[in-house]
């Protein structure tokens, strides 16, 4: 029976993998998308500035929220991207640890660091 369980466990780990490769090029997709989104949507700001200096620029506006809106999603799926790969980072300081780092506080800032998931 130590034959089978030992494939089992082969077995889930190789899926387990595939699975962590795949929802990683997902995400990186994703983000790549949301950065070329925020590079049109600048030039979309510079265009309708230079073609209106001195108008109203509340649309101008929005595109810049949508574009705060478009950052806070990156950081986001790096984040997850970053536990996918095992890598914790600081929320507060921006550093980085492996998963063999397994203290609750950030060693740089002192900053919570998020939990763990396994």
């Amino acid at each position: 029976m130590g034959l089978l369980d030992k494939m089992n466990q082969v077995s889930k780990s190789v899926s387990g993998s595939s699975k962590n490769t795949a929802e990683s090029s997902n995400l990186r997709k994703k983000i790549l998308y949301e950065r070329e989104r925020i590079q049109e949507i600048y030039t979309e700001i510079g265009k309708a500035f230079c073609e209106n200096p001195h108008g109203d620029h509340t649309a101008e506006i929005a595109m810049c929220e949508d574009i705060a809106d478009r950052k806070r999603r990156i950081e986001s799926m790096q984040g997850d991207l970053s536990l996918i790969k095992g890598i914790r980072i600081c929320g507060s300081c921006g550093a980085l640890f492996d998963e063999k780092y397994t203290f609750d506080f950030c060693g740089n800032c002192g900053a919570k660091l998020a939990a763990v998931e396994e």
